[in-house]
């Protein structure tokens, strides 16, 4: 339990921070999506999101988001309409699930290995860097991975008592996964390949049943999206090749090698070294051990190899998703867990029966201290990796309410249907989400911000100037003075531009 509540205390520790991290912008991007679904109704688009529409409702077509299926969506305005709009609200939802995933793995783990191991294993979770940032991370992530570890426990389950309650939840994890990324898909496919392979015969009529509800949920969320949007299968098709090719954010290509280098660095720093090591090892002796180990024993250890498949065929297929977010690896946590966990209990083991009177509470206490130190270590990386998203320069520092701030100017200072034209902000930050209007970011030259303000027609055009930016007195020199006026944000000089109606 304290390790759960220590989980709960890292996790609630930026609760209420805007979105100001580098790994904020989901967060605005979601939040975005569920805000769209109170202003234009749910059903208005057959419940696909529109995370970057910033304008008047109706949404169009074309801004809905049909590259992933919709219950996270859907959820996130669920938890808009019990809790109202604001980041604690929203952050709740990856929160609860990280916590129902570690108390799910503490409880199965102890109820099949002992209450030791499945301590270890959940100490060994909670220390991973990559759960303490990404665990509140409002994304797929923290919510699929519960309802794959759910269903391979349900799973197991059946597979040692043949209980129908268990056999149900399988399917309805599934159908949760499935509904919430496309990890549900490739579990399903595990799941059945097992089953055919190793219990055929008592167990087709299963692994019929987890096929039958890929087949529905995949036409389903085909119908829904092309209901939403006529071309939406054509830009489903395009994101999957987009994600699976070699190209990166600047529309280059990175080698195999690069990718390979990439990978290891987002292992050894969303991941504690010792521990990888220490799972590999413990992957090792659970594999020389296989013969030796009762079912209860070995399920823990098939779940953690089930996750670590699917989570390893994701990063190898999407190579451009794995190669952008250093999180695509976050489905490795489980395995990461369960075989160093698995390693230590040995250990301790061998000890007892080895040296009978040597003190267990002794050798146990040791490694608890071990652990609490990787504890110790993870927590202490958070400082490494939260860094401030900055919108102005990234070799200086802003304020961390800038964004919020400069937000919450647009949205008093200008009409609600204008576009707004910024000078500054070079990265799309979730500045836009603060500001509830569409923004053309980091235009440079006066004839970039005539083309935006030509592209904006035939809603209104205003503007936002950073005066400290070098290109500013370039572009105030071509605004009338009548139609711009100075402010102050945070002590950061700005101008504000709107534009006199016509006579």
């Amino acid at each position: 339990m304290a390790l759960l509540a220590l989980l709960g205390v890292v996790l609630c520790g930026r609760l209420s921070h805007p979105w100001t991290y580098n790994d904020d912008y989901n967060g605005a991007f979601w939040s975005q999506a569920a805000r769209n679904f109170s202003r234009a109704g749910f059903l208005s688009s057959a419940g696909v999101p529109a995370p970057l529409y910033f304008g008047p409702p109706p949404i169009p077509s074309d801004a809905l988001y049909v590259h992933h299926p919709t219950l996270l969506a859907g959820m996130m305005f669920l938890d808009r309409t019990l809790l109202g709009e604001s980041e604690w609200a929203s952050r709740c939802l990856p929160v609860l699930f990280s916590l129902l995933t570690a108390s799910l793995l503490w409880l199965f783990v102890a109820s099949c290995a002992g209450w030791r191991q499945a301590a270890f294993i959940l100490a060994f979770f909670v220390a991973a860097p990559m759960e303490l940032h990404y665990g509140q991370m409002v994304n797929f992530e923290a919510l699929e991975l519960f309802f794959l570890l759910a269903a391979l426990c349900c799973f197991h389950l059946w597979r040692l008592r043949r209980a129908r309650l268990a056999g149900a939840g399988i399917l309805i994890c599934c159908l949760l996964a499935m509904w919430t990324d496309w990890q549900g898909y490739l579990l399903v496919l595990y799941l059945a390949g097992q089953i055919l392979l190793k219990d055929r015969q008592r167990g087709i009529k299963m692994a019929g049943a987890l096929l039958l509800a890929a087949l529905f949920s995949g036409a389903a969320f085909l119908i829904q999206i092309h209901l939403a949007q006529p071309a939406a299968w054509h830009e489903l098709l395009s994101a999957f090749r987009e994600r699976s090719s070699h190209s990166d954010l600047s529309g280059g290509e990175f080698t195999g090698a690069q990718w390979l280098r990439a990978q290891f660095s987002y292992l050894t720093s969303l991941f504690i070294p010792v521990t990888l090591l220490l799972a590999a090892a413990g992957a090792v002796l659970a594999f020389c051990l296989r013969d030796r180990l009762s079912p209860k024993e070995t399920a823990p250890l098939q779940i953690a190899t089930a996750l670590f498949v699917i989570g390893a065929f994701y990063v190898c297929a999407l190579r451009n998703q794995s190669y952008i977010h250093d999180f695509a690896s976050f489905y490795f946590l489980i395995p990461v867990a369960v075989f160093p966990g698995f390693l230590v209990e040995r250990i301790l083991r061998g000890i007892e029966s080895r040296w009978p009177g040597y003190p267990a509470p002794a050798a146990a206490a040791i490694c608890s201290i071990a652990v609490a130190a990787l504890i110790w270590s993870g927590v202490r990386s958070l400082a490494d990796i939260d860094t401030q998203f900055c919108i102005l320069d990234d070799d200086n520092t802003e304020p961390a309410t800038l964004m919020p701030d400069i937000g919450r100017l647009i949205d008093k200072s200008f009409p609600t249907d204008a576009v707004i034209i910024c000078n500054f902000d070079p990265y799309y930050s979730p500045l836009p989400y603060y500001a509830r209007r569409e923004m053309d970011h980091a235009v440079r030259t006066f004839a970039d911000w005539q083309s935006a303000i030509s592209d904006a027609a035939p809603r209104p055009a205003a503007g936002i100037i950073w005066a400290d930016e070098p290109n500013a007195p370039e572009l105030l020199r071509h605004l009338s003075p009548s139609e711009t006026r100075p402010v102050k944000v945070d002590g950061i000089p700005f101008i504000l531009w709107l534009p006199l109606p016509p006579s």
